[in-house]
């Protein structure tokens, strides 16, 4: 492979270590990627708010959160691609059909708003939530933009949860989920990670075959993909790790697996 111009990595579950931090190892390597001359490109489903103090560790060239939802680059205001209101409107009457006793949550890249059947997970601050909405329909007239749907479950894994909806929604929304527990996650149709660092690539001239990319989970799989290097930590989703998708694969992200690869890379 040539050696990369754009470097982009996913957070948790692949740049942070089991404790949610970014190892000193990690934090070198990249460092030194950046001082070859590589852009860094930190790609999470964490909205802004819980991901500045992460990205404020490097010399970022792009931040793209929301699952490529909100892409901010240094000295521009964040490019947002939101979710239609009356696609979310849609979406959610089509999901209520097929699974009636969902909460709902919504991201506007500012803040988050839930409904009054969403429950928040114990690790989410009540601080974080910006207004609890007695219904779903007032829920997307007052919550926006919308650059993410949440879309809970107290009873369904994930999986089928995700089988469910991908089948009700179509092609009216991606969907996508980035944890373990009944917490799916919708974006506009066509916006997902590996969409925005095409974008973002096309923009500063590099082509995929330039990009080494890193992810765990689900919504990490069209960036992996769409990049000329995709590595999935063997730490992460079992079906990131089909031979069939044709990825690599990166050592345990507890295992300081980004850092591995890239100090080869350097070297």
């Amino acid at each position: 492979m040539v050696f990369p111009r754009v470097i982009a990595t996913d957070l948790d579950g692949t740049l942070l270590g089991l404790d949610g931090q970014v190892s000193e190892r990690n934090r070198r390597a990249l460092s030194a990627a950046v001082a070859a001359g590589v852009k860094l490109v930190l790609s999470t489903a964490r909205p802004p708010r819980t991901t500045r103090h992460i990205a404020a560790q490097f010399t970022c060239s792009a931040v793209l959160c929301g699952n490529g939802a909100v892409a901010s680059l240094p000295g521009a205001e964040p490019m947002l691609r939101a979710l239609e209101v009356a696609t979310a409107g849609d979406v959610v009457t089509r999901l209520r059909g097929v699974m009636p006793t969902v909460g709902f949550g919504v991201e506007t890249g500012t803040d988050f708003y839930h409904d009054a059947e969403y429950r928040l997970a114990p690790w989410m601050s009540r601080d974080w939530v910006r207004e609890v909405v007695d219904s779903t329909d007032s829920l997307l007239a007052r919550a926006k933009p919308i650059t993410k749907l949440l879309v809970q479950s107290q009873e369904t894994p994930v999986h089928l949860l995700h089988e469910t909806a991908v089948e009700a929604v179509g092609a009216l929304a991606e969907v996508t989920y980035s944890g373990g527990s009944g917490l799916l996650e919708l974006s506009a149709s066509g916006v997902d990670k590996g969409s925005t660092l095409a974008m973002v690539c096309e923009r500063w001239g590099v082509s995929a075959e330039e990009v080494v990319a890193f992810g765990d989970m689900p919504n990490d799989l069209p960036a992996l993909t769409w990049a000329g290097a995709g590595y999935a930590m063997a730490s992460g989703h079992p079906g990131l790790l089909d031979p069939g998708l044709g990825l690599r694969v990166a050592p345990p992200a507890h295992e300081h697996g980004v850092a591995r690869v890239v100090e080869e890379l350097l070297s």
